[in-house]
């Protein structure tokens, strides 16, 4: 048989999630980071990247409720603009959400990533405003939500 999670389970660990990588929920910018490539998404999120570093976008931040959550999917702040600038042009194909917490774990341990693909459909994991980007130009950040199903 299927392991199967309550709904309320789901959103205490996505909300365990959600503070991992941005902090308390309703701080937003606190220290999660997103990193745009290029080419295809690695198998792992526990390792190195795989393509072109296109763009950096920091202080990723969610809504403003712990308990927020529905079905296991944290949405972004809404009242929040997430947005870097592209260091190289190129075609975006998979982005990286990563923090490091230096408290209770140091070094690699205390590395946390998810990774996805990213792009302008809203089934996307990481939905930016283009994946062709121009040296210079601005990305931004739509939606990314975090779920467990």
């Amino acid at each position: 048989m299927a392991i199967s999670f309550s709904t309320h389970l789901k959103n205490f660990i996505v909300n365990m999630a959600v503070n991992v990588m941005a902090g308390t929920c309703g701080t937003a910018g606190t220290d999660a980071v997103l990193r745009i490539y290029t080419g295809a998404q690695p198998s792992t999120a526990d390792g190195g990247t795989a393509g072109t570093l296109l763009a950096t976008i920091n202080n990723i931040g969610w809504g403003t409720d712990a308990y927020a959550t529905t079905n296991g999917t944290a949405a972004l702040a809404t009242a929040t603009y997430f947005a870097g600038t592209c260091t190289v042009s190129g075609t975006a194909g998979w982005a990286r959400l990563q923090t490091v917490k230096t408290d209770p774990y140091t070094g690699s341990a205390g590395t946390y990533r998810i990774d996805g693909d990213v792009g302008t459909s809203a089934a996307c994991v990481f939905v930016i405003n283009s994946p062709v980007m121009t040296s210079g130009g601005l990305v931004s950040l739509l939606t990314a939500p975090i779920l467990m199903s």
